[in-house]
């Protein structure tokens, strides 16, 4: 077995102690930033009652508490899924990330179903290209979209196609929802107009879809056509390969049977990382851009109205998030290379 029970146990030991470490940092720094949460669970209070309300306010969020068990009430709320109820939108944190989640989620995937085979072939094609002027162009574009801040292509985008007369704010156009009579039933609704064969809303939503998705997509695809060229041109040196090529293996069957699986375990862990790296993208780009409702909308009302506890939930998610996908990474790879031992 490359992964062993050992490994999963300490694995999820270390986890555990990281996520409870960025609990007690975030609420730390969050509850002394300016901006008093109680007065905007008060909803602004104004005249001669207001410090009354402010002081019911505090006494209610706990805030009155000394920051030891603040933190330690707050760590147990979160271990048991229950942070208590957003400042912002007075609904409980959990369900309410969970319901943007879903949106973030389904630009992250599309993204990468764009970057992951156009970034691998790329590489692949550069790689057979060694030296060549083509190598050179592509090794170069790969630098430059690996280094492009993603607001800005996403902001290019957005402009080049409201110029053209093309609005694509929001993530559906609830007109043509309620006309069609869709509703969601997985919160992702591309999947969700398939399943109720509803083409129109399937079209919209992909249209709306795209545009912030190949702005995510800009970062994984030029580190894995700089990489997957890496993997492949070392591949191609290997004394298996040169073997090969003097028993007369077809040329085919030595670049993608050969080569290419020598350098998949490498994808993959660089694939993980950078789909773990590009949720910040995505929640930077789909609300700040193109208006789409996920974690980016949440965290900017968070920070808006000093709700520490969407803040550190959404903190507490991104982690948790980052951590999941580094593992599964890892197991994968395990399970992909025989040499590697987990």
């Amino acid at each position: 077995m490359p992964v062993s029970i050992n490994y999963v146990v300490k694995r999820v030991f270390w986890c555990i102690l990281i996520v409870l470490g960025i609990i007690v940092f975030s609420y730390s720094i969050l509850i002394f930033s300016p901006g008093d949460p109680a007065v905007k669970w008060a909803g602004n209070p104004r005249g001669p009652n207001a410090s009354m309300a402010i002081e019911k306010a505090r006494e209610e969020l706990g805030l009155n508490d000394p920051l030891y068990l603040q933190i330690a009430r707050f760590v147990y709320n979160v271990f048991n899924g229950n942070i208590g109820d957003s400042i912002a939108y007075k609904q409980p944190v959990l369900p309410l990330i969970y319901s943007r989640l879903q949106s973030t989620l389904e630009l992250l995937v599309i993204a990468y179903v764009i970057a992951v085979p156009l970034g691998v072939f790329l590489g692949i094609y550069s790689a057979l290209r060694r030296g060549s002027k083509s190598d050179s162009l592509i090794q170069a574009v790969g630098t430059i979209l690996a280094n492009t801040p993603t607001f800005w292509v996403a902001t290019g985008l957005f402009l080049v196609f409201s110029m053209s007369g093309i609005s694509l704010y929001g993530r559906i156009n609830t007109r043509l929802a309620l006309s069609t009579g869709f509703h969601p039933i997985t919160g992702f609704y591309l999947l969700d107009s398939l399943i109720q064969g509803n083409l129109l809303v399937f079209i919209d939503v992909l249209l709306r879809l795209l545009p912030p998705a190949l702005a995510v997509a800009v970062y994984p695809l030029g580190v894995l056509t700089r990489l997957t060229r890496t993997l492949m041109a070392e591949a191609l040196l290997e004394d298996f390969v040169r073997a090969s090529v003097a028993w007369g293996v077809r040329r085919d069957i030595i670049i993608w049977r050969y080569a290419l699986k020598a350098s998949v375990p490498g994808v993959i862990q660089i694939t993980g990382l950078s789909f773990a790296y590009s949720l910040i993208d995505a929640m930077v780009v789909e609300y700040t851009v193109f208006g789409r409702e996920g974690l980016g909308n949440l965290l900017y009302d968070a920070l808006n109205y000093s709700d520490f506890r969407l803040a550190i939930g959404l903190i507490t998610v991104v982690a948790v998030f980052y951590l999941v996908v580094n593992t599964l990474t890892d197991i994968i790879q395990a399970l992909v290379d025989p040499r590697v031992r987990l």
